[in-house]
């Protein structure tokens, strides 16, 4: 054997035969393989003399005129890369991925292929698609507002209350900046309480309005395997009836409280303009002006006695917004 002929088998068998890399030679005319390496005798679980002369379309699952028109994909360079499922001696089926194309072997043209097994990838992602799947169909089960987004403030996923509340669809919003749907000092208040979250690994609970309406807003970290913060969950609840609520609770306890310090000194001026009116003669020109002090004060008697009678948070239209409408309130007029 001449000295390059033993540098080229030298070469070839530390690159094909002795490789770690699942390694065939493969004939792209009749699909048979002229060789196979070691690492794929080990992996398809057939013996080098059962592999050689051994048709591709044994071991892939596609039909013979699919597995032609890869090969002739790969043969005139179209394509480099492929996906497939492939079939070892014991019937298991593996997914890998495959580098092929065309080199010259033994004066012939054929393919190049190195196979990489990515079953445990392919599982991986799988659970993954069914975890977020999980993870969504959870999400959207909810009342609350969901989102979850990276430290980046980058889009993740969220749930269709969550994206209503921007008018959007949670696919117009998914894989976006949150900087696009918040005016920017919103935005910089959102980033800092996310920093501080991502920082001292606690969540956040805040209240804020919007449009009218007010939300409780929980920040919560989300871990990775590194025990780093990478991403963060929102929760949002819409609390504006409680916020409602909260006000019927404020103006009842300060009407009672207005209606007790109130009573009192009323009936103590009425006790004393009756006895002042007793005092004072009929044709005394005063007495006008004591009955209208009278009327005034029992006007008064009746907005404590509305105010005592309060069972419900109503307005009405003022010259500036809206103020507490004691009549509708308390049911009195």
């Amino acid at each position: 054997m001449s000295a390059d002929m033993m540098k080229k088998h030298t070469l070839y068998k530390s690159l094909f035969k002795d490789s770690g890399s699942i390694m065939m030679i493969i004939d792209p005319e009749t699909g048979m393989i002229f060789d196979a390496n070691r690492s794929a005798q080990a992996f398809y679980q057939y013996s080098k003399k059962e592999m050689l002369g051994m048709n591709i379309s044994k071991i892939n699952t596609l039909s013979e005129k699919e597995i032609k028109k890869e090969m002739e994909d790969a043969k005139l360079c179209n394509r480099n890369y492929f996906n497939f499922r492939h079939i070892l001696k014991n019937g298991e089926i593996k997914d890998v991925e495959v580098y092929t194309g065309p080199i010259e072997f033994k004066n012939k043209n054929v393919l190049y292929s190195i196979i990489h097994d990515i079953s445990e990838k392919k599982l991986a992602e799988n659970a993954l698609k069914k975890s977020e799947s999980t993870i969504r169909a959870m999400i959207n089960s909810t009342s609350s507002l969901v989102y979850l987004f990276d430290t980046k403030m980058n889009i993740i996923n969220l749930n269709n209350p969550g994206a209503l509340l921007f008018n959007k669809s949670p696919l117009e919003m998914i894989g976006k900046h949150f900087k696009l749907f918040f005016n920017e000092n919103d935005f910089s208040k959102l980033k800092l309480l996310v920093n501080e979250v991502a920082q001292t690994h606690e969540p956040i609970k805040y209240q804020k309005d919007r449009n009218g309406r007010y939300y409780d807003v929980n920040l919560y970290p989300v871990f990775n395997d590194s025990n780093h913060v990478d991403r963060i969950c929102v929760f949002a609840n819409d609390i504006t009836d409680l916020k409602k609520t909260e006000n019927v609770f404020a103006a009842i306890e300060t009407a009672g409280g207005i209606c007790h310090e109130m009573n009192q000194p009323l009936q103590v001026i009425l006790g004393n303009l009756e006895l002042l009116k007793l005092a004072v003669k009929a044709d005394d020109p005063n007495i006008k002006l004591i009955n209208t002090i009278v009327l005034q004060t029992q006007k008064l008697g009746t907005i404590t006695k509305k105010l005592a009678n309060i069972t419900q948070y109503e307005t009405k239209a003022y010259v500036k917004g809206t103020i507490f409408d004691i009549d509708r309130s308390s049911g009195i007029k």
